[in-house]
């Protein structure tokens, strides 16, 4: 059998708050409700073993009042001093009561060393799920799933999940995340264990980040690597940010490693913005530094769009996507001639595509038939083009007609296939008549594009839209 773990606070405190405010100096079974619930919530078993020694140190056998006082306080009390109003504790049970209630929910009356087998270990999970008081029931649950070995894992699982105990199922993956983390990874990543959840990768990046930093970066390249992203890249960034940043230059593949560091870094801005500055600086010039730089401007142009400005300004070779695209909108909110005099400062390429996109993506919002005569007058460019796709895009769903004639004046490529299968199908649930009726008559299609859009089937037939659609391009195929 193993030793003890640590309890994750993440599910406990967030369903459990009044456990905090109990006061520990009103009776004898207030003050140990309060120390055990406290160990469970704060400090898992560990803290239940040090209220256990209190007990097992104590010459006589029974319970030292102070003894365990000074074990809460210290520990779950710190900045809590006595309240003077309060009245010395209550004789209301025996210390042989009281003894004997902590040895029963923390094991120590039968098994000092947690020599239970498995199956007895299991069963006092079983039961453990049975208890009315929460208290109870995540302690016992808890420290009966600390006596389980590496091998016990997956039986345990199945019967929790058979039984419908969502609590052991969440204690048992993050026991397993401590003690044997990368035989279960494995086993998920090749896809023979089905047991392996949220939960345990949740605790595998808490307790050692770097741990699954490294699986993560062995992982081939298919499904499992792209769920593992969500599962270990996005965790790692929220709970230890600079942790990921020190491991991302360990990542070979580019899109993971500015993929972890943009996360990174939102993060640390948004607590400490300066150090996100000077941390995306500090980093070696390249498409990670501008994505580090992307991340952090877009974070700032969210309250000060002239510090944003300056940051671009101030990194011209930079491709701030993002960044430019969340500036351009916010001048466009306070002036669209301004916001569209801005973005043809930015040199071309993305950023200034980006910030087309973003001005037809935030106009399109506010006012749909100037951003359609602004998009008219735009010579043909790849510029025009962003706006056009972020335009079309943006209205698919509120007046798929109208989209779809935006995107049909796009050049051809993959691209405008993509996008005119999201309109069309669209079209189709509101009017499908007259949908197929475009499709069929549409110039400038190819051969290709027809035979995609032909392919869509209609989901609905709720009659024409009601949508108005004049913002239609004024030369539309």
């Amino acid at each position: 059998m193993l030793g003890t773990f640590p309890l994750g606070t993440d599910h406990v405190v967030s369903q459990h708050p009044p456990f905090f405010f109990v006061n520990p100096t009103r009776s004898h079974s207030t003050l140990l409700w309060a120390a055990v619930g406290i160990a469970a919530v704060l400090g898992g078993v560990p803290l239940g073993q040090r209220l256990r020694s209190a007990l097992s140190a104590s010459p006589s056998g029974g319970l030292e009042k102070a003894r365990v006082e000074r074990a809460v306080n210290s520990t779950a009390h710190p900045n809590i001093s006595p309240d003077p109003t309060v009245s010395p504790l209550e004789d209301t049970l025996s210390d042989d009561a009281i003894e004997a209630e902590l040895s029963r929910l923390l094991g120590a009356s039968s098994r000092a060393g947690g020599s239970r087998s498995t199956i007895e270990v299991m069963d006092a999970i079983s039961n453990a799920n049975q208890e009315k008081s929460d208290l109870r029931r995540y302690l016992m649950i808890y420290e009966a799933v600390s006596e389980l070995g590496r091998n016990d894992f997956e039986t345990a699982l199945l019967r929790a999940r058979k039984e419908n105990n969502s609590i052991a199922q969440r204690a048992i993956e993050r026991r397993r995340a401590e003690v044997d983390p990368l035989s279960a990874a494995k086993a998920w990543a090749d896809g023979s264990e089905k047991l392996v959840g949220d939960s345990f990768f949740s605790s595998w990046v808490k307790i050692n980040p770097s741990s699954a930093l490294t699986w993560f970066s062995a992982l081939e390249e298919g499904p499992q690597r792209q769920k593992a992203r969500e599962l270990i890249l996005e965790r790692v960034a929220k709970y230890d940010p600079q942790r990921a940043l020190d491991f991302s230059n360990q990542i070979t593949n580019e899109k993971d490693r500015n993929s972890l560091v943009a996360r990174s870094l939102k993060t640390v801005a948004e607590s400490d913005l300066p150090q996100a500055i000077t941390l995306a600086r500090s980093m070696p010039d390249g498409t990670t530094r501008d994505t580090a730089l992307d991340t952090v401007i877009t974070q700032i142009a969210s309250t000060d769009l002239a510090a944003a400005q300056k940051l671009i300004a101030e990194n011209p070779d930079g491709t701030f996507s993002r960044a430019s695209a969340s500036v351009a909108a916010g001048l466009l909110k306070q002036s669209p001639v301004q916001a569209v005099a801005w973005a043809d400062t930015l040199p071309a390429g993305l950023a200034r595509e980006s910030a087309y996109a973003g001005i037809a993506r935030e106009w399109s919002t506010r006012d749909l038939e100037a951003v359609a005569g602004w998009l008219d007058k735009l010579p043909a460019s790849s510029e025009r083009d962003a706006a056009v796709v972020s335009f079309a895009g943006r209205n698919a769903a509120r007046d798929p007609e109208g989209a779809t004639l935006w995107a049909s004046t796009l050049p051809a490529s993959d691209s405008r296939k993509g996008l005119l299968m999201m309109t069309v199908r669209n079209w189709q649930r509101t009017n499908p008549e007259a949908a197929q009726k475009w499709i069929d008559s549409a110039e400038g299609l190819s051969a290709a594009e027809k035979e995609a859009l032909a392919s869509l089937q209609a989901t609905s037939k709720s009659g024409p839209s009601k949508v108005k659609t004049s913002a239609k391009p004024q030369k539309s195929k």
